[in-house]
């Protein structure tokens, strides 16, 4: 890589840690130093794409990624769009400037050969990652602009590259609140389905054995293997769950399930009800008798409070929640 892009890739990278705190007089800054040249609106864009990666984040506090120290980004003066050479910035780098200057060295390698402007590569480019931790929610912004609200302990990988936007919902439930662009359809994959949006908000849910899809706007396509593909309405729920795909409708102002804190149950399996009150537990969630996780229930149950839920439900199959070393039990 050279030294034009190295300098260009740590510049992007300062200014994406700092993006939240500029001033108004530095975001003129910013922006005058995106107008020089396409490949610098490139790398910022990258940038702050990488930055949201969660997994990277937490490699860094764990140690495994390597950190250099990013030279201290020099002032711009008045009137120029060039950085001028200040030293009245702190020797020492905060934890988010230090995983912004390891971004920046982490990519000389990979980025050889890689034009920021055209965004070509020989090889596809690896997704990005975006992640929650259990008992958390966080809302991302996706590279064209759409929305992602994830559930507790969800994960997906994002691929937006040329002519496609697929995301791959890697674990547990996420909201796309999608960006029209007819050009690049927007699809969603889990093991057991693969959505396509016509201009939509839609919740995805990926369990062990089965998938649910919720829409609260537009439509999506619902494709699963050997069977028709089908178009699901707004206010419309399915539920593909091996060969069989069950529909139904819900009110999304009332009963948005896991968004407002709730577990919506409808004849649900008692599986499927821990397997989404485990994103909440500090403690794995289990059932001690695997057959009996296909008994059903209905009823409304905390999210906030997984342990209180489990109890209520266990009842109502004469079942305790129960301690374990390794877990919490329904026996």
């Amino acid at each position: 890589m050279d030294d034009t892009l190295t300098s260009t890739l740590e510049l992007a990278a300062d200014w994406a840690d700092r993006f939240a705190e500029l001033t108004t007089d530095e975001r003129r800054q910013l922006a005058l130093w995106l107008e020089e040249s396409p490949e610098n609106a490139a790398a910022f864009a990258r940038m702050r794409r990488l930055m949201s990666d969660t997994a990277l984040i937490d490699a860094f506090d764990k140690g495994d990624a390597p950190v250099q120290p990013l030279a201290p980004l020099p002032e711009l003066r008045a009137g120029s769009s060039r950085p001028a050479r200040a030293d009245r910035r702190k020797p020492m780098l905060g934890r988010r400037q230090a995983i912004a200057a390891g971004l920046a060295g982490a990519l000389a390698l990979p980025f050889a050969g890689y034009w920021l402007a055209g965004g070509q590569t020989a090889g596809s480019p690896p997704p990005l990652r975006f992640a929650s931790r259990v008992g958390e929610r966080r809302r991302f912004t996706l590279p064209d602009g759409s929305g992602l609200l994830l559930d507790a302990a969800s994960r997906v990988a994002v691929d937006f590259s040329e002519g496609r936007r697929h995301v791959l919902l890697e674990q547990g439930a996420a909201r796309f609140d999608v960006r029209h662009d007819p050009a690049r359809p927007f699809k969603v994959r889990t093991p057991h389905a693969g959505m396509v949006a016509l201009g939509t908000s839609f919740s995805v849910d990926h369990l062990a054995e089965a998938s649910e899809l919720r829409v609260f706007s537009g439509r999506v396509r619902l494709d699963v293997a050997d069977q028709e593909t089908r178009v699901v309405p707004a206010d419309r729920w399915a539920l593909v769950h091996g060969a069989t795909v069950s529909t139904g409708s819900f009110d999304p102002t009332t009963h948005p399930d896991w968004q407002s804190d709730w577990l919506d149950a409808d004849a649900m399996p008692l599986g499927f009800a821990v397997q989404r009150l485990a994103r909440y537990s500090a403690a794995p969630v289990r059932i001690a008798d695997p057959k009996l996780a296909s008994l059903t229930f209905s009823g409304r149950f905390r999210l906030d409070n997984p342990r209180q839920s489990l109890e209520l439900i266990g009842a109502l199959f004469g079942l305790r929640l129960e301690k374990r070393k390794d877990a919490l039990y329904l026996a």
